[in-house]
């Protein structure tokens, strides 16, 4: 970039502030100017603005409510020299004031901010909602300038605007970047009408596709550090501004991380792709496959289901737990139960000496290699509807049942019991699938076949 302006603080064009928003535009601001080495900042922003009009026709009112380029009343042409003399009086800094800017906290000239150069501010005609009457939010002119490079950044998930954020500088960075390499691609191969749209119609679904990016290109990210990713699902148009924020917590993506390991990454998709959902569309346990309900049933590729909606995507996203679903598949398939423990411990919280107690337990029950009395504690196990009728099992079919069968050691302890086993009363049903996984993850393992009906539905 050539630095022709020389009131213009360039290393702070490209310097983080905290906010996603501004630190997005400025990333995407610098993977900008390096396909226009040549270019000063007003030439860049004009370049962008011809982006903005020429071939978005405008449309970008989701970021910049009643912007020089979103004005009904202006044919393109004064869009863009509107929007040109804005800039210009910014860079001239025609109009600031001696102040400290809201958001760097630096004591420099600034200019108002609202909802036709920020994204999700207040408007500039109510002034009685903004300190001392001013006309807005006072930014410095770096960051509204980083601002109007934000649409770049952005891509459209389900009819709203979605930027990925990290706490991570490098990740936060990346997905800026790349994103905006696929938009200036569009606009470079003749087939841009609007920023990109994202092959995902979930939110839930599109995070976890960035995660995918997320490990292939930050192999060794995941050292303990607590990386996140966050995506700001967001418009800024109408009367009805409105922001969504999904977080993908660190235990969470380091544990998906995991998962996509060798060990365990034919597992994951077997048994993650049984839950995509999407209407009109079903699917078949008996070919393992996606059909469209119609006269002619067609197989859906993988390639295409993946993006839709996904039930464990959306469980992991909210903090629910996946076990429900974990146990439903191990009754058809086997489930490593180092995978249970992993997730049981770390995402849900379990004590690690719970789930040695629950391994023990699954020992004891399936030890007797009769497949009898084996069903027979599945059964009672399925049946459990509360804490109560949990305690009774563990009291009268493992603890009784190991004193009667003359075992010097107890199998269960008063202390294990209380601290480990039910520590409290919403524990119950959780302990319950954990031991069931673990019993089948036995029984897969001796080549046992056990009658069982029960799965989880992802209607």
């Amino acid at each position: 970039m050539k630095e022709t302006y020389r009131n213009v603080d360039y290393k702070s064009l490209f310097e983080m502030t905290g906010d996603p928003f501004v630190d997005a535009g400025g990333f995407a601001l610098e993977e900008f100017a390096s396909h226009f080495p040549d270019l000063d900042i007003l030439e860049l922003i004009v370049k962008a603005t011809n982006i903005y009009v020429d071939w978005w026709d405008a449309k970008i009112d989701s970021f910049f409510l009643n912007s020089k380029i979103t004005q009904h009343g202006f044919k393109s042409r004064q869009k863009k020299e509107e929007t040109e003399k804005y800039f210009r009086s910014l860079l001239e800094e025609a109009g600031g004031k001696k102040g400290i800017c809201r958001l760097t906290g630096k004591k420099c000239l600034v200019f108002p901010a609202g909802r036709d150069n920020m994204v999700l501010g207040g408007s500039r005609a109510f002034i009685n909602f903004h300190h001392s009457f001013e006309e807005g939010l006072l930014f410095s002119k770096e960051v509204l300038i980083k601002y109007f490079f934000l649409p770049l950044a952005c891509e459209q998930v389900q009819g709203k605007i979605a930027l990925i954020s990290s706490n991570t500088p490098e990740i936060s960075r990346f997905f800026s970047q790349e994103v905006c390499k696929e938009n200036l691609s569009a606009v470079a191969h003749n087939n841009s009408t609007s920023i990109n749209k994202t092959k995902a119609n979930n939110p839930s679904t599109a995070l976890f596709r960035y995660a995918d990016h997320v490990i292939i290109h930050f192999a060794d990210i995941f050292d303990g550090k607590q990386r996140n990713l966050v995506m700001y699902h967001f418009t800024n148009f109408g009367t009805s501004p409105s922001l969504s924020i999904y977080n993908l917590p660190f235990q969470t993506l380091q544990f998906y991380s995991l998962m996509q390991k060798v060990q365990y990454k034919d597992f994951w998709h077997n048994f993650v792709r049984r839950y995509y959902y999407k209407k009109g569309i079903k699917y078949n346990k008996d070919v393992d496959s996606y059909e469209v309900q119609n006269k002619k049933k067609t197989i859906v590729s993988p390639e295409e289901y993946q993006y839709w909606s996904n039930v464990i995507y959306d469980y992991l996203l909210n903090n629910k737990s996946i076990i429900p679903y974990l146990l439903s598949y191990s009754r058809i398939a086997l489930v490593s139960f180092k995978i249970t423990r992993i997730y049981a411990i770390k995402i849900r919280h379990m004590k690690k000496e719970s789930i040695d107690k629950i391994e023990q337990i699954a020992d004891f029950i399936t030890a007797c290699n009769d497949c009898l009395i084996i069903e027979k504690a599945i059964k009672k196990l399925d049946s459990v509807t509360n804490s109560y009728l949990l305690r009774r099992f563990v009291l009268k079919d493992i603890i009784a049942k190991n004193y009667e069968e003359g075992n010097k050691d107890a199998i269960v302890t008063v202390n294990e019991y209380a601290d480990y086993l039910f520590p409290d009363l919403d524990s119950w049903m959780e302990m319950r699938d954990v031991l069931l996984i673990a019993i089948y993850e036995r029984l897969h393992q001796l080549h046992k076949d056990m009658n069982n009906d029960n799965e989880v539905s992802n209607n």
